[in-house]
């Protein structure tokens, strides 16, 4: 299927592109910088334009059969971002991806949402919420099938060791995000079986413990975490792993089921990662990890 990534250098586009590729479809990409002289973005057509104003994005959509709609500023543009910004991206940015998806009559969309539209009046999840509203404005007004998709925080990071902690208090694993993202594009290549599809689902990390197994966390966080996860004390006191504070315990989430996705990352799959490195090539390896992306 020939699809349109909209924000295609950004985080999730570069994540995506080899994603899609390997599953066979043919890709056409935008976003606003030039495109990035890397092999990622090598022989594949791209649009540089502002998707704020919608220039040029229905010839960039023309003989697309679907849109990967990802532009947007985070919760981590807060202090750097207005209001403003926040509108003119999130909001315009996808009534003009819309416009185009009309204008060549394309019929499915995939819209990168947030754990965020929880946040309903702050300025983020506010714009997220709109984000949401043109997909069934859309739905039901032009029959465009989609899937929302609200991912937790998966920022970049520069600590390897403080982002693994980091999966106990809500952060969602970047692969479960792109798995996500695949699993729904090929939901919506399936031919449409009844009422025009709206899927929204919850990219969020599963939590790998019970409420019962972390209740007495914080009088003893060392050995809470040794009974979830076996052997987990040596590396956690070698790498001063700071678990003081009681884990988060999300919801499972809604949607997955319906594009046959689960997550698989958690505190405990990181655990394991550390452990491997940490025997083959001790503290120096896990000091050096770093983000790619």
């Amino acid at each position: 299927m020939r699809i349109l990534i909209t924000g295609a250098t950004g985080n999730v586009g570069r994540g995506m592109i080899p994603i899609l590729l390997a599953a066979g479809h043919d890709l056409v990409l935008s976003d606003l910088p030039r495109a990035p002289e890397t092999d990622t973005f090598k022989g594949l057509p791209y649009h540089q334009l502002d998707i704020q104003h919608g220039f040029g994005l229905d010839r960039a959509a023309a003989g697309c059969e679907m849109i990967l709609h990802l532009p947007a500023w985070h919760g981590i543009h807060w202090r750097d971002k207005t209001e403003a910004d926040y509108w003119r991206l999130n909001i315009d940015g996808t009534f003009w991806m819309f416009q185009a998806a009309q204008a060549n009559n394309i019929k499915r969309v995939v819209f990168l949402s947030s754990q965020a539209w929880h946040g309903h009046y702050d300025k983020y999840g506010f714009t997220k919420r709109i984000g949401e509203e043109l997909c069934e404005y859309n739905r039901v007004r032009h029959g465009i099938r989609y899937v929302a998709i609200r991912p937790a925080g998966f920022v970049p990071w520069d600590d390897y060791l403080r982002r693994g902690v980091d999966f106990l208090y809500g952060a969602v694993h970047r692969n479960d995000v792109m798995q996500c993202i695949a699993r729904s594009v090929e939901t919506l290549v399936k031919p449409l079986t009844g009422e025009t599809e709206k899927i929204v689902v919850d990219a969020v990390r599963p939590n790998g413990y019970t409420a019962p197994q972390i209740e007495n966390w914080t009088a003893d966080p060392l050995g809470s975490c040794e009974r979830i996860f076996p052997n987990s004390r040596s590396l956690i006191e070698k790498y001063a792993l700071d678990i003081k504070r009681k884990p988060d315990l999300t919801s499972e989430g809604a949607g997955g089921e319906q594009i046959g996705w689960k997550p698989v990352y958690h505190f405990g799959t990181f655990i394991e990662e550390l452990r491997a490195l940490d025997a083959r090539g001790g503290e120096a390896l896990v000091r050096a990890q770093r983000c790619d992306f």
